[in-house]
């Protein structure tokens, strides 16, 4: 089988491309530094030919960093999306969409979630099929580190340089951290058991904190880092939960992630101690 994964050359869309090769597939990346975007739709058109399925990994990434620029934001995670489906609808070949648990006031999420019923929409009215993965927290190997502030790789690398690590309000926030490539076999069995229509939660249902994800770290990484604490910044609530249901992976796809998080955290840790420096010139370049 042949897939086509946008974004697939980025941290989601890469773990995608590698399960589906180790499946044995032919797993391409349609992706901007390949010079490829989601919003060419003649390109999309021609990049479908020939495929099995597409995996929409695309997307600008942020809940605060959208608010600098939410038109773009809007046009690549809304107009890109619908480009994909209609590339995918003239094809007729499946999606599977990867999209966000989270449900806040903030760029990232409303045009996240407004690609969810778009797929839901052309497989109400097109007949189109799609499945949608709602993503929780994904961390693992080959996480940029930078531009975007995510939690994992902003407290490892902060912890490998013993700085502070400043968390946002009183860090009692609730998340549920998923290991990435968990996450990818999660996207990769709903096209495999061809669960058209659903829409199901990638993540473990496990309630961790902020702040114990950081002492966490600290611990693992043997820090002299100390944790701060500064305002919230906009775009997320001061007292956030978010957890997935894992109930509908089970069922669907006789799945339940894998790797637990010290396990997950281990790995990723050596991840960056092997890559750190990469990392660094990467979020500066």
């Amino acid at each position: 089988m042949k897939a086509l994964v946008t974004g697939g050359r980025g941290f989601i869309g890469s773990h995608v491309v590698a399960a589906l090769r180790e499946r044995g597939h032919e797993a391409y990346s349609y992706d901007l530094r390949c010079g490829c975007s989601t919003l060419d739709p003649d390109m999309l058109y021609r990049a479908t030919g020939g495929v099995d399925v597409v995996f929409g990994c695309a997307g600008r990434l942020g809940s605060a960093e959208t608010f600098a620029n939410t038109a773009g934001a809007l046009q690549t995670n809304i107009i890109g999306t619908l480009n994909v489906l209609e590339a995918c609808r003239l094809r007729n070949i499946p999606m599977v969409y990867i999209s966000l648990k989270n449900d806040w006031n903030n760029p990232y999420m409303i045009s996240k979630h407004a690609g969810t019923r778009l797929c839901e929409m052309y497989y109400e009215y097109w007949g189109a099929h799609t499945a949608v993965m709602r993503g929780l927290n994904a961390y693992g190997p080959g996480q940029h580190w930078g531009a975007v502030r995510k939690v994992i790789p902003t407290f490892i690398v902060n912890a490998m340089k013993n700085e502070p690590i400043r968390l946002f309000g009183d860090g009692k926030q609730i998340i549920d951290l998923i290991y990435v490539r968990d996450m990818a076999e999660i996207m990769v069995r709903l096209w495999e058991r061809e669960c058209w229509g659903a829409v199901i939660d990638g993540g473990t249902g496990i309630p961790v904190t902020v702040a114990e994800v950081a002492r966490k770290v600290v611990a693992m990484t043997g820090s002299k880092s100390v944790i701060e604490y500064e305002p919230m910044r906009m775009g997320e609530p001061e007292h956030a939960v978010a957890l997935a249901d894992p109930a509908p992976a089970k069922q669907l796809l006789d799945y339940y992630p894998t790797t637990g998080l010290d396990d997950g955290l281990t790995q990723t840790i050596d991840w960056y101690k092997q890559h750190y420096m990469e990392v660094c010139d990467n979020a500066h370049s």
